[in-house]
């Protein structure tokens, strides 16, 4: 792209700040807008973009081209005023395509750990020396943004399927985690449609490429027996990795938790290949380490150079991210969103041995409405469950009428534990001083502004404590 000046409107979106730092790293200038002021625009700021808060018409003065995203409604000011001036339009995920299409491009697809894989992916190329271009959902922790502009060959990058734009890709490496109903607002309250767009991602992937399979969901082996039938051309080499399935390339066995943290060892081609100790909390992290592994060996690292960097992977921002601890109470904030994710994240939590308050805010109305009765089950593993508002960001369908409070009596069924519902953070905070107790784990759950009560938690405790 031959441009001298991009604007980003929506520059502060986790997307858009991790393109707009690639091409500031490239010698584009750029500029950008967005509703309020927030970290990552500082970070901007000092890498040197022009950043406004708020949006005006003349913001697109100088520029040659304009990035927006879903998110960006047509009657943005500064959307409409590009288009009057006849400026080129591109969707976010057009500059994604553009940067994975070019280079060897690494995509991470699924509806579960995604961020998490491209994070390892990244972590561990950059140690190696690989020197890569990456762009996360998340931020590492130790790390300033969620993006790094790399002189090597590689960019590695989320494929994010909500709203189809995934389709825009063709990299040389692509992961397929997992399959799970989700954004189906996007693609007409049908998951055979959602499945249906990833064997259309599968086809994508380069022929001489490499698609590397969670092999333990059916979904994922459903889409590659369909993919196979519906691609034209060459299929690219299948690398399969799996925890259950034996007949895989990559195999992790011996699981041991240590206090939540896991020690395992891979097998490759059936041979012991190495024994890897995460330094984050999870099972479901086994998972995203083996499909990080399998692209890795792929990309030609040595298997115990991986094994070494992921040990010291430090893990990313809102994935089971311990705040602190104040009062006898650690505080513990996850961004998952999904039923699936809320069950894998408490059963983490379960590992540490605490009693544990959930406080789950459900994100985007259209999600609850269509998965409703999956969320009702996924919270066995809490003592105590508290219910938020749903979080509803400005693109949220509204015509999905849905309140927190109609999960109480369905989780308190169905999961079997105590629930209520408060009507702010507010309430909340206060409810928690009189409840939680020392031994106590407070686990935030949502992409909201739920992670402000266990900061506020920490932060009050300081105070509390003179520190």
């Amino acid at each position: 792209m031959n441009v001298r000046h991009l604007h980003f409107i929506g520059i502060g979106g986790t997307g858009m700040s991790a393109l707009a730092r690639v091409f500031l790293a490239r010698g584009v200038r750029v500029s950008g807008s967005d509703v309020a002021d927030r970290p990552i625009l500082r970070v901007l700021r000092e890498e040197g973009a022009t950043v406004y808060v708020g949006h005006r018409p003349e913001h697109v003065n100088g520029a040659e081209a304009v990035v927006y995203t879903s998110d960006v409604p047509e009657d943005n000011v500064e959307f409409v005023e590009a288009a009057r001036r006849g400026l080129p339009l591109f969707h976010r995920s057009d500059l994604l395509a553009l940067l994975l299409n070019e280079a060897r491009g690494v995509a991470v697809a699924g509806s579960h750990g995604k961020t998490t894989t491209t994070a390892m992916i990244a972590f561990v190329l950059r140690e190696a020396g690989a020197d890569p271009t990456y762009l996360i959902g998340g931020e590492i922790i130790g790390e300033a943004g969620n993006a790094r502009a790399g002189k090597g060959d590689l960019v590695v990058a989320e494929a994010d399927e909500s709203d189809r734009t995934f389709l825009k890709y063709a990299p040389s490496v692509a992961v397929l985690t997992n399959l799970e109903s989700d954004h189906l607002e996007n693609y007409g309250g049908s998951f055979v449609s959602l499945r249906d767009a990833f064997e259309e991602f599968v086809c994508r992937v380069r022929p001489d490429g490499t698609l590397v399979a969670g092999w333990d969901d059916p979904s994922v082996r459903e889409i590659l027996a369909k993919a196979k039938a519906r691609c034209s051309g060459r299929f690219p080499e299948v690398v399969r990795y799996a925890l259950v399935a034996e007949d895989v390339e990559v195999r992790g066995e011996a699981l041991v938790s240590q206090g939540g943290k896991y020690r395992f060892r891979i097998r490759e081609g059936g041979i012991p290949a190495a024994e890897v100790s995460l330094g984050i909390y999870g099972r479901h992290h086994v998972y995203n380490a083996l499909a990080a592994y399998a692209v890795l060996r792929r990309l030609g690292i040595a298997a115990e150079e991986i094994a070494r960097h992921l040990a010291r992977y430090p893990g990313v921002h809102r994935r089971f991210e311990v705040l602190g601890e104040a009062h006898g109470v650690l505080a513990v904030d996850d961004y998952a969103v999904h039923p699936t994710e809320i069950a894998a994240t408490l059963a983490t939590a379960r590992e540490t041995g605490r009693r544990v308050v959930a406080v789950f805010q459900p994100h985007r109305r259209a999600r609850a409405y269509y998965l409703f009765r999956e969320f009702l089950p996924a919270f066995r593993h809490a003592d105590l469950v508290l219910v938020l508002p749903v979080y509803s960001p400005k693109n949220d369908r509204k015509e999905f009428a849905i309140e927190g409070w109609e999960f109480v009596e369905g989780i308190a069924r169905e999961s079997g534990v105590p629930a209520a519902y408060l009507p702010s953070l507010d309430v909340a905070l206060a409810w928690l001083e009189a409840t939680l107790r020392p031994g106590d784990l407070l686990l935030t759950l949502g992409a909201g502004d739920v992670r402000r009560l266990g900061e506020r938690w920490v932060e009050q405790g300081r105070a509390t404590s003179g520190r």
